[in-house]
């Protein structure tokens, strides 16, 4: 998530740009295809010049400004000696961006890592691409656990607990662990996972990708799907459901999203109780975390502490302005609530302001300053800020664990039951 040069933050001049964002980016992730690798201008390659330049500023810009000055455990200067002999060996810039991906993920670190010029436009102008559907391991296999109503695979009849056995013919079982050997380990396990199911169906736009799929009654069900831009601009969902219990979700912490969410709770203020839903919630700017928070609360409330390198801190706090909502909240959670959405609820759960419900969250929750735009349209992303919770919770590899666990089954996504929304509802109406 990132902030702006607000005074309430007290970040000061040097963190007028305070960025803590989640690694199931919104976004974009590291990717395992060269096809996915695309530069902006095609036809011009990097120069060797060029890609050890790269490689220099960084393996420089990490060993500068990271935040744990143990490197998360890692020799990063024998990273440096172990890779620098590579660079020469990449034939061509998609070798060179999978090194330089490898590189920085040794760190096991969601937020610092290496955008291709791809990815940095997928994660500027607000798009990604795939073919509709996302993936989880649910009892052991790998399930689609939701499909985008406005997709290719809704119209050709994917739907929610389908199991996921082939993709092109090979087998999901080996293209994970492909995936994963090749990306490399994340913040947390459900970090590492989640980040290789977001990659199984990626590629280019346009290209056909074939799904063999098992039916709920166990007959098998193929679908040759075309991979589309699907848009990843932030949006707010409102609605009251039918207990009178009111329901709010929204996709990412970003500019101006809480003045929609104000508008929503405005709304809703009377209803005896709220859910907020922060599943698949990769997480924003910290601004807007605490600009939310305001309202839900009247006093001034601390929301942690971002710590740097030298042990600086740098306090999260919400302003004094007058709660809008003073009903009782939940909170639903799963492994792709990451960054912001993980402080927004840790926080809310440690004030006994909202009971969190769900499945453990990414664990993935340090802060960057900025994206470092470099040579042919790449750029980097480092943790400069480690972070702790007002009650000194490390959330980073752990997470936010909830109040009231919902596994996720088979037999609920097949039926359409969505069990953690049905138990935050039962908790708000005995409430």
């Amino acid at each position: 998530m990132s902030t702006t040069n607000n005074s309430r933050l007290a970040l000061g001049r040097s963190f007028a740009r305070l960025r803590v964002r989640s690694f199931f980016l919104t976004l974009v992730l590291i990717a395992p295809l060269g096809a996915v690798y695309a530069r902006d201008d095609p036809s011009r390659e990097l120069s060797l010049k060029d890609r050890r330049e790269i490689f220099e500023e960084v393996w420089e810009t990490i060993n500068e400004k990271y935040y744990d000055p143990a490197f998360n455990g890692v020799d990063w200067p024998g990273v440096r000696e172990s890779y620098s002999p590579l660079i020469e060996t990449a034939k061509t810039d998609d070798e060179f961006y999978s090194l330089m991906k490898r590189m920085v993920a040794e760190l096991r670190d969601a937020h610092t890592r290496f955008h291709t010029p791809r990815e940095r436009r997928e994660r500027e102008h607000f798009f990604s691409v795939g073919v509709g559907i996302s993936l989880s391991e649910v009892e052991g296999q790998t399930v689609v656990i939701d499909v985008n109503a406005d997709s290719e695979a809704f119209r050709a009849g994917v739907k929610p607990g389908m199991i996921l056995r082939t993709i092109d013919g090979r087998p999901v079982s080996e293209k994970m662990a492909e995936i994963i050997s090749l990306l490399g380990e994340s913040s947390s396990e459900r970090a590492t996972r989640l980040r290789a199911y977001r990659k199984l169906l990626e590629g280019e736009a346009g290209a056909s990708v074939s799904l063999g799929l098992v039916a709920p009654d166990g007959k098998a069900f193929d679908a040759m799907l075309t991979r589309q831009i699907v848009s990843t601009a932030p949006g707010v969902e409102s609605k009251q459901l039918s207990s009178g219990i009111a329901y709010l979700k929204f996709n990412v912490w970003r500019s101006h999203i809480h003045r929609e969410i104000k508008k929503a709770l405005e709304q809703m203020r009377k209803a005896a109780g709220l859910i907020i839903d922060l599943r698949g919630n990769p997480g924003g700017e910290a601004h807007e975390v605490l600009e939310v928070a305001d309202y839900f609360f009247n006093e001034r409330v601390s929301f942690g502490k971002f710590f740097s390198r030298e042990g600086k801190a740098i306090e999260l706090k919400t302003s004094r302005k007058k709660r809008i909502y003073s009903g009782p909240v939940a909170i639903v959670i799963d492994e792709a609530s990451g960054s912001g959405s993980e402080l927004f609820a840790a926080v809310l759960q440690e004030q006994g302001r909202a009971v969190v419900v769900g499945r453990a969250s990414c664990g993935c929750v340090l802060g960057i300053t900025r994206f470092k735009k470099l040579e042919g349209g790449s750029e980097l992303a480092v943790s400069e800020l480690g972070y702790r919770t007002p009650a000194g919770r490390r959330l980073e590899g752990a997470g936010v664990a909830p109040n009231e666990s919902v596994a996720l089954r088979l037999v609920d996504l097949q039926s359409g039951l969505d069990a953690a929304l049905e138990q935050a509802e039962k908790i708000l109406r005995a409430r």
